[in-house]
């Protein structure tokens, strides 16, 4: 099923939607009545589950945090890809448009916006890990309610701008796509660079890189530092026990939720790797398994709840009482250590770790 991006790159500029006619990719019916119904599976898992996700975080406010913000807005991006998956796997059922042009139109419109919006997401939590884990000192500084509107901002307006050129240029244009049988879009053949590389360029080699850099920094930083807590447990004194307790806590917190974010990134990045590797096969190749590997990209926005759902313990619980299998009331994790001899310090560890980055 095409879900993202077109191979073939051309079209002719004769009518609002005439897309070039071809043979279809799909060998049989059969094909396509399962990439439809694998399609229909996806989105409706992801739909679900992402809305727990969105519902979880407004309604705990253990998890109403400042990383908790980027995953909040990766739930809304998913949100939008699933709701407007249904209608590919419509589509792709069909050897003509069956849903309005309009429509047909916005889906591809959505698709483009969302998954930009989801990379774009992804680099901002790796950055937010980044400061939390490393320079705490700064982290309240940097995310402060103006600057996280202003980051959420642009990760929505970036991929909007991109996905809007087709809309009043012929630089490139939506539509339904006979040879993949979905809504999808096609570049204007007299362009050297093409639509698909134009997204290619602002959708990737900038958020990788971040992406790559912020969790090898992570990983450098956490071993050293894991390596300096031990060589204090075996040097410290019975009077700072409490104290190292807590930070301990507080640091094993922090890494959990780097890692469990990680994981995340990780999924995404495997769920890309296929699509992107399809592209560059030749064309008479890349063609035949182009849809298979847009499935897989669209399916990733399934897995994120499930990732929360097993790996994050506040999520854990808190989908647990969403769906009913806890009666008392949810209450959260805290970091507390048995026995506190010395309040004011404590105090002082607890303030110079926040919990909001937690």
């Amino acid at each position: 099923m095409e879900f993202l991006f077109d191979i073939n790159e051309t079209f002719t500029l004769e009518g609002p939607d005439n897309f070039n006619t071809s043979e279809s990719v799909y060998g049989t019916y059969v094909e396509r009545q399962v990439l439809s119904a694998v399609g229909f599976a996806a989105s409706f898992v992801g739909f679900l589950g992402n809305l727990a996700v969105i519902f979880a975080i407004l309604t705990v406010k253990k998890l109403q945090t400042t990383t908790n913000v980027f995953v909040f807005n990766l739930s809304v991006a998913d949100v939008l890809t699933c709701a407007v998956a249904p209608l590919q796997a419509v589509s792709i059922l069909n050897d003509e448009l069956v849903i309005p042009s309009w429509l047909c139109k916005l889906v591809a419109f959505c698709i483009i916006t969302s998954i930009g919006c989801s990379i774009n997401t992804l680099a901002l939590i790796a950055v937010n890990r980044l400061v939390g884990i490393t320079t705490t000192d700064m982290y309240s500084k940097l995310y402060t309610t103006f600057k996280l509107s202003l980051m959420i901002f642009v990760s929505w307006g970036v991929p909007i701008a991109v996905a809007t050129i087709p809309l009043f240029s012929n630089y490139a244009k939506y539509g339904f796509n006979p040879i993949y049988k979905s809504c999808t879009w096609s570049s204007n053949e007299s362009d050297v660079i093409t639509y698909a590389k134009l997204i290619g360029v602002m959708y990737f080699p900038l958020q990788f890189t971040i992406l790559f850099v912020s969790y090898l920094k992570i990983y450098l930083y956490v071993r050293r530092k894991t390596q300096s807590m031990l060589r204090l447990d075996n040097y410290g004194d019975s009077e700072g026990a409490a104290l190292q307790t807590l930070q301990r806590q507080l640091w094993k917190r922090q890494v959990t939720v780097t890692k469990n974010l990680f994981t995340v990134v990780c999924v995404f990045v495997l769920c890309m790797c296929p699509f992107f590797a399809t592209l560059g096969l030749p064309s008479n190749v890349g063609k035949s398994l182009l849809s298979y590997a847009s499935l897989i990209l669209m399916s990733n926005s399934a897995v994120n709840p499930i990732i929360y759902g097993t790996k994050h313990p506040d999520f854990r619980t808190a989908f647990a009482h969403i769906l009913g299998y806890r009666r008392k009331k949810y209450t959260p994790q805290t970091l507390r250590p048995k026995r506190v001899q010395n309040r004011t310090s404590i105090v002082t560890v607890s303030l110079s770790i926040p919990l909001q980055l937690l």
